[in-house]
């Protein structure tokens, strides 16, 4: 075969040459064609291996929290079976239905075995299957209302609302003018008066279950969600302590918690969060926000038992405190900064007022834009101390500097901190110290003057 090319060179080519060229493309395609096609195929094989690797992954996830959720959902009921069987089997019963209790109880602590099997399983915190001396409840359908328990409920007074400190003035209801030096609160509290839990959860059963086990030491007011909750509050100025769950519908207890801790008639009472997510970031927002403890649920009824306590010490601890320093600070007898602004405020008032004989606790109220009652309520929780016992101390404390360190008279002394009555100074510094200011002055002098040998 003779190619003649453009510019007249002519080439003869044997016609295999040709076939053979020809083969070679044909071959070289081939092979690029194969390898196209194996790279393909390598690249789904690797993108299937994925997709079915995450979707496993993600059936792994919806698996655990299923289990996680099945568990929780478990622990709770199960947990107030065995309370409530426990309980049971303590009062006198017959042998057969003892006998049948005793067998409910066995299955039902091997069922929370199994529980708790799964939970560790999982990584989660089991609830101790020993619950001895903390069943307290039965179970009960019906929603439990925001109302006290008719064994417990004391008569409560409604009160009018107030704002914090340093909000707009709103009208305060005041009494008749009183004497600040008088020697008892009008509405002292009465002797042995018991403390009222607030207990919140939208699970009737285990309002149930706190509620009878709190009875025989406390009022307990019951609440499904923070809503209620609110309300009891309103309506109820005795309440002492909140325990709430996280987890409920309307208003969860992180919002209860923050709601009570920033409003001023509230802001003192301790709060304890319940939650059956083991969540760090939920205990720490709920730190933030001001809760005084975070239990996780399900929990050993004991366990709150004494977590209240503790923080009722707490308390009793700070109370004191006010009592026999000279100088606190606030914020060594408060746990929030409103609470901390108003002890601040108030202590404020009582010194710029404390030659004024006409100062007294309706001023002291009408100056912290709080009616008598709530004024009480406040300073008793924080102080230990009612208003006009509050007004005292401070004066009291005064009249203790002036006798520590100056040379003034009884007479003088007295007139400094609005007394028109020396005699009325001599009853309350006893009162406070349990010794009169003479005699108090004679111990300084003596404690003040060199040895001799």
């Amino acid at each position: 075969m003779v190619i003649e090319l453009s510019n007249g060179t002519l080439f003869q080519v044997s016609v295999w040459a040709v076939l053979f060229a020809t083969l070679l493309v044909l071959v070289c395609m081939y092979v690029l064609y194969r390898l196209v096609i194996r790279s393909e195929r390598s690249k789904h094989s690797v993108e299937t291996a994925r997709v079915e690797r995450e979707h496993r992954q993600d059936l792994e996830v919806v698996k655990q929290q299923t289990l996680a959720r099945v568990s929780q959902d478990l622990r709770a009921p199960i947990m107030l079976l065995i309370g409530s069987l426990q309980q049971m089997s303590e009062e006198p019963l017959g042998d057969d239905v003892g006998g049948r209790v005793q067998m409910m109880l066995r299955s039902s602590q091997m069922l929370l075995h199994q529980v708790n099997m799964l939970s560790a399983g999982m990584g989660a915190a089991p609830v101790p299957s020993a619950l001895t001396s903390v069943a307290r409840g039965a179970q009960r359908p019906a929603v439990v209302s925001p109302t006290l328990d008719a064994s417990t409920q004391s008569t409560t007074t409604d009160e009018e609302n107030t704002k914090p400190v340093g909000v707009d003035d709103h009208n305060v209801a005041m009494v008749a003018s009183k004497e600040v030096d008088e020697p008892q609160e009008e509405d002292e509290q009465k002797e042995g008066e018991r403390m009222t839990l607030l207990m919140v959860d939208d699970s009737a059963d285990m309002c149930r279950f706190v509620r009878d086990y709190f009875r025989k030491d406390y009022n307990v007011i019951t609440a499904s969600n923070g809503e209620q909750a609110v309300a009891c509050l309103e309506e109820n100025d005795g309440i002492g302590l909140v325990v709430s769950d996280v987890t409920m519908p309307k208003m969860d207890g992180l919002e209860l918690c923050r709601r009570v801790k920033t409003d001023l008639r509230w802001s003192h009472i301790p709060v304890i969060l319940l939650t059956g997510r083991r969540s760090e970031e939920i205990e720490v927002e709920g730190l933030k926000l001001g809760a005084d403890d975070y239990i996780t649920k399900p929990f050993n009824v004991e366990t709150l038992r004494l977590r209240v306590k503790k923080l009722i010490e707490k308390k009793e601890n700070r109370q004191r405190q006010f009592r026999e320093k000279m100088d606190v600070a606030p914020s060594e007898i408060t746990i929030t900064s409103v609470d901390e602004q108003f002890i601040q405020q108030a202590i404020k008032i009582c010194e710029e007022h404390i030659s004024d004989t006409e100062f007294s606790v309706e001023v002291l109220g009408h100056e912290l834009s709080l009616s008598r009652t709530y004024l009480y309520k406040k300073l008793i929780n924080i102080t230990g101390k009612g208003p006009a016992e509050f007004i005292r101390t401070i004066r009291m404390k005064r009249g203790k500097q002036y006798l520590e360190k100056t040379s003034m008279s009884m007479s003088d002394i007295a007139a400094a901190l609005g007394y028109s009555n020396p005699k009325r100074f001599t009853e309350n510094f006893k009162t406070e110290y349990g010794m009169s200011p003479s005699e108090y002055a004679r111990k300084i002098r003596s404690e003040k003057a060199p040895l001799t040998v």
